[in-house]
Parts: C-alpha cells; sequence; structure tokens
C-alpha cells in the first residue's frame, strides 16, 4: 500500500515525498500520514478498501464542515478507482495533529478538562443537528428528498435484514439475533411511531474515536471520519455517543441535558445501533463480534 501512497501523493503535490507513517484505519480504509519539504508539509491519504467512498465522504466532510464549531480536515484531492492505476479510491486530505479523544484513560483528565472536552463534543454535535433541510430526508448527493425519515430509512432498514439473514447463513449470528431482526422490522412502524419533524444534518459515526484533542488534553479540537452523513433523524447518531469512552465523558447525558429527546428514543437507539453496527460488519467483510451482536439484539428486544 505505501508504494500507491507514495505514488499518487507525488503525483498530486508535484513533489518528492520525505516519509510515509500508516495511521491505522477501520472498516473500510487505512490511513497514511506522508511528509515532505515543501508545503502543506504534510497529509494524510486515506485509501479505501472498497469503491465509490472517496467521492462520498469529501462531499460530507464539506458538507459537516461549514456547520461543525470544531474543524474538520480540508479536501486537497479526490481519486476514483482506476485513476493513475488506483485499486481503488483514494482521499487525499489536510493532517490535523492531535490526541485521540476515544483511547484515552478518561479518569486520569481533570474534572475541568473531562468537562471542558464534553462540552466541546457535545456543542459541536447540536451545532451540526442544527443544520436542517427544508426540502425532506436523504442523501447529501440526492435531489428529490423524502418527506419523512421513515419513507428514507425504512428501505435502508429492510436491506439490513438480508445482509443478517445472510451472516446468519455463515454462522457470523446466532438464531436469537436473527430473530430480533426478523421480529423488529416486523415491529418497524410501532418503534418509529412518532413522526420526525426535520430532517437534520448527521454525521453518522460521531464517536470519541473520530475526536481528536489538543496535545494538553484539555479540550476537543477536531472531528474526523464522517460516515453515513446525511439528512436523517439526529438521534441516530446518539448511540455512538455511549461508545468507545464516551460513557465516561458522559457524553449522552450531556447531549439529553441539552436536548430533549424523543418519548421513543430508547427504542430507536438500540434498532439503530444493531442495524448499523451488523450492516457495517457485513459491508467490511469482517468478522462480526459475536458477543457484541447478542447484547444489541438484547438490547432492542425489551422492546419488541
Amino acid at each position: 500500500m505505501e508504494n500507491t501512497v507514495r505514488s499518487i501523493a507525488e503525483k498530486h503535490f508535484g513533489q518528492d515525498i520525505e516519509s510515509i507513517e500508516p495511521l491505522g484505519g477501520g472498516f473500510y480504509g487505512r490511513v497514511f500520514l506522508v511528509k515532505m519539504k515543501k508545503a502543506p508539509f504534510s497529509a494524510v491519504v486515506k485509501l479505501y478498501l472498497f469503491d465509490g467512498f472517496a467521492v462520498n465522504e469529501a462531499l460530507q466532510l464539506k458538507t459537516l464542515s461549514r456547520h461543525s464549531k470544531l474543524k474538520m480536515p480540508e479536501v486537497y484531492g479526490v481519486y476514483k478507482a482506476g485513476e493513475t492505476g488506483l485499486p481503488h479510491d483514494a482521499l487525499i486530505m489536510e493532517f490535523l495533529d492531535g490526541v485521540n479523544a476515544g483511547w484515552l484513560d478518561v479518569s486520569a483528565l481533570s474534572s475541568d478538562a473531562k468537562n471542558t472536552i464534553c462540552e466541546n463534543i457535545v456543542d459541536n454535535l447540536i451545532s451540526i443537528h442544527s443544520k436542517a433541510n427544508f426540502e425532506g430526508f436523504g442523501e447529501l448527493s440526492q435531489k428529490e428528498f423524502f418527506p419523512t425519515w421513515q419513507e428514507f430509512y425504512r428501505p435502508k432498514a429492510k436491506r439490513i435484514v438480508e445482509k443478517a439473514r445472510y451472516l446468519k447463513s455463515i454462522g457470523q449470528i446466532s438464531d436469537y439475533v436473527m430473530d430480533v431482526f426478523e421480529s423488529s422490522f416486523e415491529n418497524f412502524d410501532k418503534i418509529f411511531c412518532l413522526p420526525i419533524t426535520e430532517a437534520r444534518l448527521i454525521h453518522g459515526d460521531y464517536n470519541t474515536w473520530n475526536i481528536m484533542l489538543n496535545d494538553e488534553k484539555s479540550r476537543a479540537e477536531y472531528v474526523i471520519d464522517p460516515f453515513g452523513c446525511c439528512f436523517g433523524d439526529s438521534e441516530y447518531d446518539l448511540y455512538q455517543l455511549d461508545n468507545a469512552n464516551g460513557k465516561d465523558y458522559g457524553l449522552l447525558k450531556r447531549y439529553a441535558e441539552k436536548v430533549t429527546l424523543s418519548e421513543n428514543f430508547i427504542q430507536k437507539r438500540y434498532f439503530y445501533e444493531l442495524y448499523s453496527e451488523i450492516s457495517h460488519y457485513h459491508d467490511a467483510r469482517v468478522p462480526v463480534d459475536f458477543a457484541a451482536a447478542e447484547r444489541m439484539a438484547n438490547n432492542l428486544s425489551e422492546f419488541l
């Protein structure tokens, strides 16, 4: 991969790359830091494992950055699979240096630092959610939108049930988890019984692993890696606030102190969590965390 990173970075910036450092990655891509002698001196190259992701993430970053209080990386270049010999998509963007909030021992932070970081993260999400699309619900790139969240989201949920059936057929999830999928989709109208009146901008993967702190670990500075960003139910973002070490920061509790949650939030939260996480396992073609799937299914089953 590093040869591909070097080739695309040198072509894009028109200069030699002095060093390449792997920064990690997730379900869908691998991230590298490149350094060079001339401006911008450093950049991130993200190589995707599947096609079609670079254009979507570039649009999401550009849209979110207009409404985010915390800085998001500037997009330098977007390359589709096949261009310059790339096996898959690539995205070149600004390198934002900092400390990953999701890997910290929160108990080691001072109470002031913990409170400030919590406020930064929550207020930023509220700012993102303040952007409403009065044309309706849907993907950022859509030209025509859906009048209700349920009309937009139901087909997505149905496709995820099909993904779960496939995972069940290869032994990745249990009969119990599959039963919860089938029952929850049958009860879709019950779970989503209340109207969602406004289509709000959502990040789609807003957890502390995607938040960067300053070097002193006293405040949040940057947000990265949107996934599934669209105009939707703002509460879709909220189960992620408990992921990683989000509970230790008290993120969901703080959000709920600032924004009134819907009466059916808890059942929606567990629906979103199970469906989203199992979809990621399927799409990224990685083994399902069996215990996590059981836990998520058990949470949702209480409302069926």
